[in-house]
C-alpha cells in the first residue's frame, strides 16, 4: 500500500533534524501504509503477534478467520479453550476471550479511544489482562494513527536502531527511549521507518515488498 501523506510529513520532519533518518529514507524510501481499523480484530491481531514471527501470527489469524472466530461477538460467545485448536496458546486464548467479553459488555469501548490522548489510551488498554505496553503502543500506532506511540521494547526496533545509528550494541528499552526522545512527537513514524529498515537489512525483503 502507498505511504500516507501524514506519514511522509512526519518522516520528513524527522529527517530535517536527524541525519540518520534522512539517510535511511534515501536508502530505503518511505515505509508503506500499515494502518489497521480501530476494531477488536486489530487488537486481537496485535496480541496474537506478541513474541512470535509475523508468518506464525498470520497463519494463526487465517485459521481463526476460517473458523469464524475474529470478531468480539464470535469469540465472546465461545469458550476460550475452543480457540486453542486454531493455534493459540492457552494464555493468549484467555486474553482474546477476556477482551472480547469486555468489548461486547461495553467495559472496553474502543470507539472512545480516538478522542483521548495517547497516554490515556495506553492506560486504558494496559488495564486489561493480556495488554502490555508493546500491545498498547502498537494499537495506538497502527489502529489510531498516533505517530508518537513508541514500542521501544520491540527487539526488531532495537536492532534496527543499532544499525541506523551504528551503535556497538543493541539498545535496551530504556536506551531506546533516550535515543528517540528528540523524535517527539513523531516517534511512531520513526518506528515505522525502523521496521522498514529491519525488513530490508535483516529479513532481506525487497524495499517494494515491505
Amino acid at each position: 500500500m502507498p505511504t500516507s501523506p501524514s506519514l511522509i510529513h512526519a518522516l520528513d520532519a524527522l529527517a530535517q533534524q536527524d541525519e540518520d533518518v534522512a539517510r535511511a529514507i534515501a536508502s530505503y524510501g518511505y515505509p508503506q501504509d500499515r494502518s489497521m481499523p480501530q476494531t477488536y480484530e486489530s487488537l486481537a491481531k496485535i496480541i496474537i503477534g506478541q513474541q512470535i514471527s509475523r508468518a506464525a501470527a498470520s497463519s494463526i489469524w487465517a485459521r481463526l478467520q476460517d473458523a469464524g472466530y475474529v470478531t468480539a461477538d464470535s469469540i465472546a460467545a465461545i469458550d476460550a479453550g475452543a480457540l486453542q485448536a486454531h493455534g493459540l496458546s492457552a494464555q493468549k486464548a484467555n486474553y482474546l476471550h477476556g477482551l472480547a467479553v469486555a468489548v461486547v459488555s461495553g467495559e472496553l469501548d474502543l470507539s472512545s479511544l480516538p478522542h483521548m490522548s495517547g497516554q490515556e489510551v495506553h492506560d486504558i488498554l494496559v488495564s486489561f489482562k493480556g495488554v502490555g505496553s508493546w500491545t498498547a503502543d502498537n494499537y495506538r500506532l497502527f489502529a489510531l494513527g498516533d505517530f508518537d506511540a513508541w514500542p521501544g521494547n520491540d527487539i526488531a526496533l532495537q536492532e534496527a536502531m543499532r544499525r541506523m545509528k551504528s551503535l556497538a550494541t543493541r539498545p535496551n528499552a530504556k536506551e531506546m527511549m533516550t535515543l528517540a526522545h528528540s523524535w517527539c512527537p513523531y516517534r511512531g513514524a520513526g518506528a515505522l521507518l525502523l521496521w522498514h529498515l529491519y525488513g530490508v537489512e535483516v529479513r532481506g525483503a525487497a524495499v517494494s515488498d515491505i
